[in-house]
């Protein structure tokens, strides 16, 4: 009997070493490159770090040379990391080391903004200099952990952070001169998440309520103060949301109904008029999703199961993505060149964070 659970204890060792051995292709800056079979030819999948439990990742950008730029908490060394390359030529940087855990990403140009959580203080970064420098944002000593946090930057490149602590207040800060200038504090209702936008002539931002699920929203503009519109909600009873932003009168609110949570919905505000939809209906429970618009303006959108197997939807099909195992936590999704696009996301069978890249003209086939 001892000698039956060896040989099956060895056989489990050599199948998993054969498994990995058998997608492993090469190394480039730490980060390992996979090749895996599916039912469409082409997705790439590389390997950028192994953390002990899924990471939280930032918003997700790619530049004009179609280089994709990330950042995330490692939470095996304690660190936040930005990434950035492209087709397995990745490379990673330190941003800062210490307990944290939210990290928003935001790109204007050639300069990378950032902004984190460490010991009960907001940072704020950038690489304006040539190399990232930090500045804390010094939080009231009653707040005990920030729940949010989002940065935006506009197009005159300043910057400008959205958070809420664990009181449900939402703060809006703006950066200026190595100095943070409070813009809002709304404490009307508490709320739990937030989704600001920069615009060409000021800002908006949906945010949803905790106890109810609702999503309202705020906007300014250009040295004007924020005004809140939290009389009537968008939509009641949301469980999670995503926003597809188009221009100011034309975006859509993705979401998914706290009653229902195996269909993600839409409601388009296009020119004036709101139009409401459902994108998905699914058999089981739909854990995450993360979207975007695609070349034509139509909503792409990436999802989680209850059992973890990832979906990618788009106008014309779904696809089962399962091939790519299973998958945990947050997960980004962004356009690249067309006909391409990037996924950021956590396997947790081998524990490792991961980036695809799947051709969008074999999904089309």
């Amino acid at each position: 009997m001892l000698k039956r659970r060896r040989v099956n204890f060895l056989f489990i060792v050599f199948f998993i070493s054969s498994y990995r051995f058998l997608y492993s292709i090469d190394n480039y800056n730490n980060s390992e490159t996979y090749y895996r079979l599916s039912s469409f030819e082409s997705v790439y999948t590389w390997s950028i770090a192994s953390v002990r439990k899924p990471p939280y990742i930032s918003e997700a950008f790619v530049d004009s040379t179609d280089t994709l730029h990330f950042a995330y908490y490692d939470n095996t060394i304690n660190s936040y990391l930005y990434v950035y390359g492209k087709d397995g030529n990745f490379n990673k940087a330190v941003i800062d080391s210490g307990i944290g855990n939210l990290v928003s990403l935001y790109i204007v140009s050639n300069d990378i903004h950032l902004a984190y959580t460490k010991d009960n203080k907001i940072y704020y970064a950038n690489n304006n200099s040539g190399s990232f420098k930090n500045y804390p944002l010094v939080l009231d000593s009653k707040i005990k952990k920030i729940i949010d946090l989002k940065l935006v930057v506009s197009v005159f490149n300043s910057p400008i952070l959205f958070f809420i602590d664990n009181k449900g207040t939402l703060s809006v800060s703006r950066f200026f001169q190595y100095n943070f200038f409070s813009e809002a504090i709304y404490t009307n209702r508490l709320v739990d998440s937030v989704y600001p936008i920069a615009e060409n002539d000021g800002y908006t931002m949906f945010f949803k309520e905790y106890n109810t699920g609702d999503i309202f929203y705020a906007s300014r503009k250009t040295n004007t103060r924020f005004k809140f519109f939290d009389k009537s909600p968008l939509i009641q009873n949301v469980n999670n949301y995503d926003i597809n932003y188009e221009a100011h009168n034309r975006f859509s609110i993705m979401y998914i109904n706290r009653e229902n949570k195996n269909s993600i919905l839409s409601k388009k505000f296009y020119d004036g008029v709101f139009y409401n939809d459902t994108i998905i209906e699914n058999n089981e429970n739909i854990l995450y999703f993360n979207s975007i618009l695609d070349y034509s303006a139509n909503n792409v959108i990436f999802y989680r199961n209850y059992n973890n197997i990832l979906s990618f939807y788009t106008i014309d099909n779904t696809l089962d993505l399962s091939r790519l195992g299973s998958v945990d936590g947050i997960l980004r999704v962004v356009s690249a060149r067309y006909p391409y696009y990037y996924i950021i996301y956590y396997n947790s069978l081998f524990n490792e964070l991961r980036v695809s890249k799947i051709n969008l003209r074999d999904i089309q086939k």
